[in-house]
């Protein structure tokens, strides 16, 4: 969770909600702790490492409706891996300090190198990429945290005015962008199958999590807000972390954190080719993708080489901010239908069913907004989102016409 999407979607958030952007984290991590509820729930229930896949079709029985909305959970894990390499394109490109009249052209040259290099070691099996990869989530951590606290330092909380605020709408409009940089909660219910004791193991895992991503995220928003001037604040996009820390800190911060947020997209990359290749392999055992993604390829499956060529017709064609919009609005969407199966499946009384009915209202609703606010601000992310929709539920009834997909489905839902 702590990678890529903070780096990049600070300053993307903040374009939208300005001075209220804290307030915009706090809110979607509210709604990713009320959801990551409902994966560990469902998690305990039926631990499986096709985690979303697996509760969809418990949820809805095989059919066109859990198939396509797998199909539509699979886009959104393509559209999270393309969102981090065009973040670390973007990144590079300023290390390296590449002209900004070809910074676009850049961001997916760079961006599209990364996708193509990874895919490459996860068919050899380079295990450095992945022992590495643990120490870099921590260091990241780590340089966030003392970031945070040296930020505060010079902080000036007349900036937090309620009178800096823009206006309600961009400020909701902006939840979509801050939700992304928490959906990476959902890969902890994945675990559940290899865990002692699930049942205790799962929900401690999920919650501490969140919860310590989201104090960390809220904390972060504080800083930067109350440092920076609003000019700034909403200008500076993408790099907006970076740019902070050069002010405050000169080069060396400057360096540091730039340097930071280029290994955070590498890992989280890496991590996102794990994720999807899971996927792929559970969808392509149930009958629900065709077969040849389940296929072994190297030290791996035929799943990840296709997933890598689907990511780089995305880095290639959308741009970073559009890119994170759609993997929330998609995310949002599958997540809803997740917490409504966990209200179907998972019976019983008390504050668990509480918690899972405030998960639905919160993700129906952020989902909402969404919806009118990009139909109004950028009609043509919106239709993209719609042709994900028809792309996801059209390619499941190919599928089963043609590959036998309810027949299989069948016999996993026995």
């Amino acid at each position: 969770m702590v990678g890529a999407g903070i780096f990049a979607l600070m300053g993307e958030a903040a374009a939208m909600a300005g001075s209220a952007v804290w307030l915009s984290f706090l809110v979607a991590g509210i709604i990713a702790l009320l959801t990551g509820h409902s994966f560990a729930q469902l998690g305990v229930r039926y631990p499986s490492r096709g985690g979303v896949v697996e509760y969809l079709v418990k949820a809805y029985g095989p059919g066109l409706f859990s198939g396509g909305c797998s199909i539509l959970f699979y886009i959104a894990q393509l559209i999270g891996m393309a969102m981090i390499a065009l973040a670390f394109g973007k990144f590079s490109a300023k290390l390296l300090s590449l002209g900004a009249a070809d910074l676009l052209l850049w961001e997916r040259l760079l961006g599209s190198a990364l996708i193509v290099t990874l895919a490459a070691l996860n068919l050899v099996g380079a295990k450095f990429v992945s022992s590495a990869q643990r120490l870099v989530v921590l260091a990241n951590l780590a340089v966030l945290a003392l970031f945070t606290v040296a930020l505060s330092m010079h902080a000036d909380v007349a900036r937090l005015a309620v009178e800096t605020w823009p206006a309600a709408r961009p400020i909701l409009g902006s939840l979509g962008l801050t939700f992304f940089a928490f959906t990476g909660f959902a890969v902890v219910s994945n675990a559940a199958g290899d865990m002692d004791n699930p049942t205790r193991d799962l929900p401690r895992a999920m919650y501490s999590t969140i919860a310590i991503v989201l104090a960390l995220y809220v904390a972060l928003a504080l800083a930067v807000t109350t440092t920076v001037d609003g000019q700034e604040l909403t200008s500076s996009g993408a790099t907006l972390l970076v740019i902070v820390a050069r002010h405050n800190f000169g080069e060396i911060g400057f360096h540091i954190l730039l340097l930071s947020a280029i290994l955070a997209t590498v890992t989280c990359l890496n991590g996102g080719f794990f994720g999807v290749t899971s996927i792929t392999y559970t969808l392509a055992e149930n009958g629900q993708l065709p077969s040849r993604f389940g296929q072994k390829i190297g030290m791996s499956y035929r799943g990840l080489t296709i997933s890598a060529l689907l990511a780089l017709l995305m880095v290639n064609f959308l741009t970073l901010t559009t890119v994170a919009s759609l993997g929330s609005a998609t995310s949002l969407l599958v997540y809803s239908l997740v917490n409504f199966g966990a209200w179907r499946l998972l019976k019983g009384g008390g504050w668990h069913r509480v918690a899972i009915l405030l998960s639905i209202v919160a993700c129906v609703l952020a989902i909402i907004v969404w919806c009118f606010d990009t139909f109004q601000t950028s009609p043509g992310s919106f239709s993209i989102f719609l042709s994900f929709l028809v792309i996801a539920f059209a390619a499941e009834g190919l599928l089963q016409r043609y590959h036998g997909r309810r027949i299989l489905a069948q016999e996993h839902w026995d």
